[in-house]
Parts: structure tokens; sequence; C-alpha cells
């Protein structure tokens, strides 16, 4: 009897706690951040919802076989579905292992919001030297940084533009031309040499929706539609600006301040690809804040790239952290004519 009872109990737990997160997973899908409840779901801590499986999973070994199944499917769901876990495409792995002596140079691309951290001044020559880029992109660069940089004798050409810094060691093409403003988000867009031919390389930061968030905690959820609106806005303008005109290559990475499932990031950016959803492994989180982890640092990338890695890298004095990608131009063999025969 006990027995019986333990095992309804179990399925009962199991089921419920399966559909809550096939709730959550279609709410994500749908809804992103699209709304004020869109936007607490997509900034909260959704992580967390992936470890009650482990102990749950186990138990359902005690109930009936399509209880374990459920508790199969269901941490698999609120794994990638709901808390957004990664593994590489089968396109990255590909490119990957066709990455041996015949391949070419990675253009390896960094980007980290430094929130303006003063302390980050004395290690960025180290910094600079272990990421080994070929283009970094800084949002929120502190003066202190841009100075340090600035002393320092390296091989990278230095810009300071706005709240951006930016460290290229390759020929420089076009100037650097800045769009928006602080509260409606800002951008630069330039460009670059590699391997003999031009890509564009833009950066981005969008308004952030702390504020809101912090005003929500407390209580108080008026400035959550607002928040919404305004990242909506600004990622509308800035990716239409950084569409339009010359086509090619180009690379968008930056501070988006939008999660990956966000509804304006895959409105407004489809044209791009996410470097880390195509080879990045795990969760992704580049933001972090006491439980609130989020992924909203993202290296986007045009159809010509192959992503051959991204990872987010960890030890630096600042709630954001970097995010390294490395892109190879994906070059077209040409097939062989065969020639017609002849009758």
């Amino acid at each position: 009897m006990r027995s019986g009872k333990t095992s309804r109990v179990i399925t009962v737990v199991v089921v419920g706690y399966a559909l809550g997160m096939a709730l959550v997973a279609v709410a994500v899908a749908m809804a992103g951040d699209s709304n004020a409840l869109g936007m607490l779901l997509l900034f909260g801590p959704r992580w967390l919802l992936v470890f009650p499986w482990a102990l749950l999973v186990p138990l359902s070994l005690a109930a009936r076989r399509w209880v374990t199944a459920t508790a199969i499917v269901g941490s698999v769901v609120t794994l990638f579905q709901a808390s957004g876990f990664e593994i590489p495409s089968l396109n990255s792995r590909r490119s990957a292992m066709g990455s041996g002596a015949g391949a070419g140079k990675a253009l390896r691309v960094v980007t980290y919001n430094t929130d303006r951290a003063a302390t980050l001044a004395p290690r960025i020559v180290t910094d600079l030297l272990a990421w080994d880029a070929d283009v970094i992109v800084m949002q929120d660069c502190a003066p202190e940084v841009a100075a340090a940089m600035r002393a320092a004798r390296t091989r990278y050409q230095l810009f300071r533009e706005s709240e951006f810094c930016i460290a290229a060691r390759l020929p420089m093409r076009s100037p650097v031309q800045l769009h928006g403003s602080r509260n409606q988000g800002r951008a630069v867009l330039f460009s670059v040499e590699w391997q003999g031919a031009p890509i564009r390389i833009g950066t981005v930061h969008l308004p952030s929706p702390r504020t809101a968030l912090w005003a929500a905690r407390r209580g108080s959820g008026d400035l959550l539609e607002e928040s919404v609106q305004q990242r909506a806005v600004a990622s509308g303008a800035i990716a239409a600006w950084m569409r339009e005109g010359e086509r090619g290559p180009i690379v968008v990475a930056g501070d988006f301040n939008l999660p990956v499932e966000s509804q304006a990031l895959r409105r407004d950016w489809r044209w791009l690809r996410n470097a880390f959803s195509d080879a990045g492994w795990g969760f992704g989180h580049t933001m972090f804040a006491g439980r609130h982890r989020v992924r909203i640092d993202h290296v986007l990338v045009s159809r010509e790239f192959t992503v051959r890695g991204a990872r987010v890298l960890r030890g630096f004095p600042s709630e954001h952290q970097p995010v390294v990608a490395e892109l190879e131009i994906m070059r077209r063999s040409r097939k062989p004519s065969v020639p017609k025969k002849q009758e």
C-alpha cells in the first residue's frame, strides 16, 4: 500500500513539474521579452529550473516506466527550451573538423562590457595579449582603461568613440561611425581588411533593463513595459542602420541587453547568426548578478562566416564577462565543368 501511494505521489510531482516546464518553454518561445511578464521571465534565474530534475529523474525510477520517460523528456525540455542550454551545431562541428592544416587562420573577435571598471586598467594589456584577438570591442569603457591601452606599446590600433573602446590589429578601411544616444542605445560601425577582403565590424550597447528590474524587485512593475519598448525601438533602429547600404561579411558584437530568446533580438537581427548558439557549449551566461545570470552579450555573424568556436571567459572584475568568437570565411569551391558529349 505504501509503495503504491509513494508511486502515485512521485507520478503527480513528476508530471506536474514536466507540464510546468513545458508551459515555461512555450512562454519563452512565444512571449520572449515582448511584454512585462515576458521580460521578468527571460531575465529571471531560469537556469535554476534544471536542478529539481536531479532529484525527480532518480525518483521516477520508483514509478512506472512512462513516468521515467516523462521525467527524461521534461528534463531535456527544461534544459534546452526553458533554460537556454546550448550545444555546438552540426555545421560548427563540421567546420572544426575541417580546420586542419589546410584551413586558414580564424578571425578572433572579443566583445566585453567592462562596466566602466577602472580596476581593469592595470591588467588590460595582459588581457589583450592573452586574448590574442584580431578585433576587440568594449562597451562602457572607462577613461582609465582607454588611457592604459594607449600607453601600452602593442600592435593594436586604438580608438575611443563615446563609451566604446576599439582595438584592432587589422588594417582599417573606413572611419568609425557612431549612431544613437545613451537613452536610445549606441552603436559603432567600422571596416577592417582581413585576408584581402573588407569585413564590417559593428558594436552595440542597447538600453539597460537594470532600473526596471530593480524597481520590480522592490514591488513596482511600472517601468517594465517602458523598458521593453525602449530596447525594442533601439534594437530595430540600430539593426536597420547596420543593414542598410554596403553588403558583404559583417560581425556585430556587444551588449544587446537582450537574452537570446528575446523577440526583438530574433526579429531585428534574424539576418545574422548567433556565434554562441552555433558553436558554444553551456548556458553562455555573460552577465552575473548573484543568482541572476543571463546571456545578453552576443557575437552575431552574417552568412559568409562559419563559426569555429565561441566561449565566455571568466574571472574579470565586472558583472559582464568577455565573449570570444572564432570565425572563418566560407569559401565555396567551384565545381569543375563537365564537357558535353558530342552527338
